[in-house]
Parts: structure tokens; C-alpha cells; sequence
């Protein structure tokens, strides 16, 4: 779709920023949409899609405008795309913070080994990999991998133990335990755990409970991974009218492609009570 207003480089990453701001976008809604009871499992899995390629379009449209500043607008080739970064997000992710430093002011520091934060870079980098495809494995491959949905979890619940303190969760559990027991729902059940153990009703519906209590403190995380993005747009476009004005360009050719991903200027506050983000930012 070419606009004559504009350079056909301008207009391609003008897509790309669509295509990346669309599908962080879904994603988030998705993922607070999404547990793991039948009706909503599905969620998960459009979720980790759309989060996956939303990341990965971001990091690309970081990556690429940055070579163009550095090398007099010559853009990275496909090869080279693909064998530096490919599905890699968490380098890529690490690579993009240190152009945000490079032409931003302060320094983003990278997640430390073993937080949150890494283990969330890891579960997406694994499932643009290769988790996306676990069912289809494990029909002839069984295995003691717990999968995406396991993996998850076991990330929701280090973020419930770091972000929402014990005694709410003892509220929590004891208000459980008293509807389940006055509604007579007692025993096991038919839901095996991700270690494949057997379960209790309890131990089943507290696993819903964490989900849908996490899943705003996990949407605040996946704003905090896009800010330092947004940054870097944000550099590198001012650099490029620089740039453009300087060598007379009569079409611009890098967008403004920080405007794309304002939502990631959201405070902690407003993100944990927002229940709908493409809504408010894509219509």
C-alpha cells in the first residue's frame, strides 16, 4: 500500500508499526481474558501468539531503523535479519536496550538472571521457538516438559509470592475453601496437574484464582518490557529528521514510530485497573 506522501520505506515500516502495536495490543486483552478452565484456555495460546509477534515486530522495527541511521539509510537484509535475530527475543530484546542506551538519555538496565523478568523473556523466546508446536509434539513425544500452560504458571505464581502479599493470599484461600465447602465441592479432581500429580478441587479452582489475579501484575510487565522501546523510537526518529533535513530528502522515510506504542506510557496504577487496551488505543 503505497502513499505518494511518503517514501516506500516509510510506508513498509508504517505497516510493520500496525502490525506490532495491533498485536501487543490483542495480546494484552487476551492474556486478561485468559485462564485455565475450558471456556477461556484457548486465550492463552492467541495470547502467546499475538504477544510473540508483537515483540518481535517492536524489537525488528528497533533494530532495523537504528542499522539505517548508522549506515547512510541502507537498511538490514533479510539474511541478516534472520540469522542475528531470527525467533530470538531475549537477545534481540537485550540488543534493542542497548540501542535505547546508545542514543537515549540514562541507562536501561537489563532484568537480572533468575527474576521475573527474565523467566518472562525465556517463556516467550521458548515459545516463538518451538512451545507454540508442544501439543503437535507431544502426540509421539511424551515428555517431561510441562508445556506453555505449565510454564506460565509457574510464572504467575512467582509474580502472586513477589507482588501480593501472604496475607491476602491466606484471605484468598480460606474464602475458597469456605464456598467450596458450603457448595458441597469436596474431593479430587478430574484435572491433573502440570507434574501430573491428581489434584483437589481446591488445589484446581486456587490455580484459576492465581491466574486471574496475576494477570494484571504480568500486563504491567509486558508494558515495562515496550517503554524502553518506545524510548528507543522515539531517539531514533528525532535523529532521522535530523538526519532527512540535513541530506534534503523530499520524502521521509523513517516514521515517527514511537506513536505507535503510546500505550506503554501507561502508569502502574491505571494498568492494573484497565481491563480493555486495544479499545482505547486502536479504535
Amino acid at each position: 500500500m503505497q502513499d505518494f506522501r511518503f517514501s516506500r520505506t516509510f510506508t513498509l515500516l508504517q505497516q510493520e508499526g500496525h502490525l506490532a502495536r495491533t498485536s501487543l495490543l490483542s495480546g494484552i486483552d487476551l492474556l486478561l481474558r485468559a485462564n485455565l478452565d475450558e471456556r477461556k484456555v484457548g486465550n492463552f495460546y492467541s495470547a502467546f501468539f499475538q504477544l510473540t509477534i508483537g515483540f518481535e515486530r517492536i524489537l525488528k522495527l528497533v533494530i532495523i531503523t537504528n542499522h539505517m541511521l548508522e549506515n547512510n539509510y541502507k537498511p538490514p537484509t533479510d539474511d541478516e535479519l534472520r540469522k542475528k535475530y531470527g525467533h530470538n527475543l531475549k537477545s534481540t530484546y537485550l540488543h534493542a536496550l542497548s540501542v535505547r542506551n546508545k542514543w537515549g538519555h540514562g541507562k536501561t538496565i537489563a532484568p537480572t538472571t533468575a527474576s521475573i523478568d527474565d523467566k518472562i523473556l525465556d517463556f516467550l523466546e521458548k515459545f516463538a521457538n518451538k512451545a507454540r508446536y508442544y501439543n503437535l509434539r507431544e502426540l509421539n513425544n511424551i515428555t517431561a516438559d510441562r508445556g506453555p500452560l505449565g510454564d506460565w504458571y509457574s510464572i504467575c505464581i512467582k509474580v502472586a509470592e513477589d507482588k501480593i502479599s501472604y496475607g491476602r493470599l491466606n484471605k484468598d484461600a480460606e474464602r475458597l475453601m469456605y464456598q467450596l465447602d458450603k457448595s458441597g465441592l469436596v474431593g479430587y479432581s478430574p484435572v491433573f496437574g502440570f507434574d501430573g500429580h491428581p489434584m483437589t478441587i481446591f488445589d484446581e479452582y486456587w490455580r484459576l484464582h492465581v491466574v486471574q489475579k496475576t494477570a494484571p501484575h504480568l500486563v504491567w510487565k509486558v508494558v515495562q518490557f515496550i517503554r524502553p522501546l518506545y524510548d528507543a523510537l522515539d531517539y531514533i526518529a528525532h535523529e532521522a529528521m535530523k538526519f532527512e533535513g540535513k541530506n534534503n530528502y523530499n520524502l521521509p522515510v523513517i516514521p515517527h514510530l514511537y506513536e505507535f506504542f503510546v500505550f506503554s506510557l501507561a502508569t502502574k496504577s491505571d494498568t492494573l485497573r484497565r481491563r480493555a487496551w486495544a479499545r482505547i488505543f486502536l479504535d
